[in-house]
């Protein structure tokens, strides 16, 4: 999660790129948060991985409680700084509009172990080859790839001729805080 600085910029940010795109729909303020690893929601996660595997909803469960575990063991227990460098369409369609940030080298070694869980996390699912399923997959799709990045509209589409607003905020800090979406 961003402190309060951090906050404000991305709500500037926010409301200056809604207003190329009124019909964009907001991020609340209190759901903005670094996005290292999609996973999508959870009830949407269980029925393809029931489609693909034949899974159980309590298998799931089971390894979703673990994969939660981990990924929470696998964040630092320290605020991290990260600098913004601008914004970006994120998703299959790229109508997610999102602050990039610029990766560290702490952030790989933690991108690595998320994705390290997340792959284990599948297999505890009874995928075979879980790399080319997160490859497929919808919500998992981008999870190899560090792309660190805070997403601020959904349903945005710049308008031709329009340019997006400039990212000139200082270093964001960030606390760590693990992220499941709702079903």
């Amino acid at each position: 999660k961003p402190d309060a600085d951090g906050l404000g910029e991305l709500v500037r940010l926010q409301a200056a790129a809604r207003a190329l795109a009124p019909r964009a729909r907001p991020v609340s303020p209190g759901r903005l948060h670094l996005t290292l690893i999609h996973f999508g929601k959870a009830g949407e996660a269980y029925t393809r991985l029931a489609d693909a595997t034949g899974v159980s909803r309590a298998e799931f469960g089971r390894a979703l409680r673990v994969y939660l575990a981990a990924t929470e063991a696998a964040l630092p227990d320290h605020d991290f700084l990260l600098s913004a460098v601008g914004l970006a369409g994120f998703g299959v369609n790229g109508t997610t509009l999102a602050v990039e940030c610029r990766p560290t080298h702490e952030l790989e070694d933690i991108h690595a172990a998320l994705y390290s869980v997340l792959l284990e996390f599948l297999v505890a699912c009874g995928v075979p080859d879980p790399g080319a399923y997160a490859a497929d997959d919808p919500a998992l799709a981008f999870s190899a790839v560090l792309r660190p990045h805070i997403s601020i509209l959904h349903g945005f589409r710049l308008p031709v001729g329009a340019a997006l607003p400039p990212v000139t905020a200082a270093p964001m800090r960030l606390t760590p805080l693990p992220v499941l979406y709702r079903t």
